[in-house]
């Protein structure tokens, strides 16, 4: 397979892995509010859903059982941004919400897989981002 079957190949997993997870919230009782939400093509959450009183921002990381862990892949920018596009929607509410930030790992593929949901996976960092 060239590079570029695998990219697609690797960005349909990707896809199909959010499609998993929303499911899965759903059965855990969150209401998802958006999936692949974007802010001009420079920022995306996954899935933002809810409990009650409470906003979770979730990264989605799919892995079709490489050796390196699909937390791993998710460094201090990805981070940056995703707490950048959360302020942004948070300000965006007409009520404030308590929020967290959680990842949830998906590694395998679609027939056979292993799910890992993570809640709190981190904190916003301080100062500018």
């Amino acid at each position: 397979m060239d590079k570029k079957q695998l990219g697609k190949s690797n960005r349909e997993w990707g896809a199909e892995a959010e499609k998993i997870a929303a499911e899965w919230l759903l059965t855990q009782g969150y209401v998802i509010r958006h999936q692949n939400w974007k802010i001009k093509n420079t920022i995306e959450i996954d899935i933002i859903a809810e409990l009650p009183g409470t906003i979770v921002f979730v990264e989605v990381k799919a892995r079709k059982g490489d050796m390196i862990s699909p937390i791993d892949a998710i460094d201090e920018k990805k981070i940056k941004k995703i707490v950048r596009g959360a302020n942004i929607y948070l300000q965006n509410l007409d009520r404030l919400f308590k929020y967290r930030f959680d990842i949830i790992t998906i590694t395998g593929t679609p027939e056979h897989y292993t799910l890992d949901h993570f809640p709190d996976a981190f904190y916003p960092p301080f100062g500018r981002y």
